[in-house]
């Protein structure tokens, strides 16, 4: 058996085929559709919090979440053989996209928190449903980081 590493044709073959694959990368519509539905949960949360009565309890609703987000990243990986992993703010590559991702959420949630208290509640709708969209932009750039790695060689795939 040759040693495919030190054959240049091989290596190169192996390249194109990583490139042509990050070429082909694109997320499903029903996942787009199931994250972004996942967000705007995420941002209802401050709506609940003034007009849901006292005695209604959250925790089924982020229960469920849960449950939906798992199964979006199982269909995703099943239908399509894309794996888009949770990483933490240790991975060097993805951490902008990671810490984009957190100031958004934080900064969308509070703003949305403090507009409800101040009644103004149109404005606490248009700032959820930017949140939405600066979360879907997010998304979209962490698949980049996903496709330039995948170029690069290494082990997104």
């Amino acid at each position: 058996m040759r040693d495919a590493a030190r054959d240049p044709a091989a290596l190169e073959l192996l390249r194109v085929q990583r490139a042509r694959l990050a070429d082909r990368m694109r997320l499903p519509w029903w996942y787009l559709t199931g994250v972004a539905i996942l967000w705007a949960l995420v941002f209802a949360g401050p709506f609940s919090s003034r007009y849901l009565p006292r005695g209604v309890p959250t925790w089924p609703i982020l229960v469920a979440a849960v449950a939906v987000a798992c199964l979006l990243q199982w269909g995703l990986s099943r239908a399509t053989g894309i794996k888009l992993p949770f990483r933490n703010l240790r991975y060097r590559r993805g951490r902008p996209v990671g810490i984009a991702i957190l100031v958004v959420a934080l900064a969308a949630s509070e703003t949305e928190f403090l507009l409800i208290r101040h009644g103004l509640l149109v404005a606490a709708i248009v700032v959820a449903a930017v949140g939405v969209v600066a979360e879907m932009a997010c998304l979209h750039a962490a698949l980049r980081v996903t496709r330039r790695e995948l170029r690069a060689g290494g082990g997104a795939a």
